[in-house]
């Protein structure tokens, strides 16, 4: 994402904002804590105020701020969706059907915020629009449109020079469209600096270079 911006830097202050705030929730239950709730709302606050400084800068036409807060989005509905997983006693299923819900949420957010710097080709943007619409946590998989991100992020990639995160989003298209889309067939002469061939029609033989016959 280049250099640090101004909100590169506050997605920073919210990454340890928001890790002291966990540490604090779970000091309320240690006795030993002095004043943990007085923690747990101060780092809330700070955390708050952080996110609305990116929504007023994203809301400026701030590229980097609506990436940093849609990445801030998305990486709360992945916490919110890996604890409701880990929920499998039939006493708590409310407990992670309301973490769901926060997934879901939380990645709407992600998906409006990334959707500007995604138009941009940014490819990591590309690459996160390519998980949400992949994933189940908004309903079922919209292949298809997922498909069409990760192609626009392998192309961003590929064109960048970074061959392997190009081969991450490869695989990442295999696994939401037919091996022989054109996106994918594109992509893969593209990782192998090779010129694509429309793999589902078979080539004339006149067309096709044989290697010649080894010399006894």
């Amino acid at each position: 994402m280049g250099p640090a911006t101004e909100a590169k830097k506050l997605y920073r202050r919210y990454k340890r904002t928001y890790d002291k705030t966990v540490v604090a929730i779970a000091c309320v239950r240690n006795p030993k804590c002095f004043e943990p709730e007085d923690e747990v709302l101060r780092y809330s606050k700070d955390a708050l105020t952080i996110l609305q400084k990116l929504d007023a800068l994203a809301a400026e036409g701030d590229i980097q701020a609506s990436y940093y807060r849609g990445l801030i989005a998305y990486e709360r509905a992945q916490q919110y969706d890996a604890q409701a997983e880990i929920i499998t006693h039939p006493d708590f299923i409310l407990t992670a059907t309301v973490y769901r819900r926060y997934a879901k949420e939380q990645l709407l957010v992600a998906e409006k915020y990334f959707s500007a710097p995604a138009k941009l080709m940014n490819p990591f943007a590309c690459r996160y629009m390519g998980d949400i619409y992949s994933s189940t946590i908004l309903g079922a998989p919209r292949k298809d449109k997922a498909t069409n991100f990760y192609y626009a992020a392998a192309i961003a990639f590929i064109d960048q020079g970074n061959k392997v995160d190009g081969a991450k989003m490869y695989t990442a298209m295999k696994e939401n469209a037919n091996p022989a889309d054109s996106r994918i067939v594109q992509v893969y002469a593209k990782l192998h600096n090779e010129e694509p061939i429309v793999n589902w029609r078979k080539l004339p033989d006149d067309l096709v270079q044989k290697s010649p016959p080894k010399k006894p």
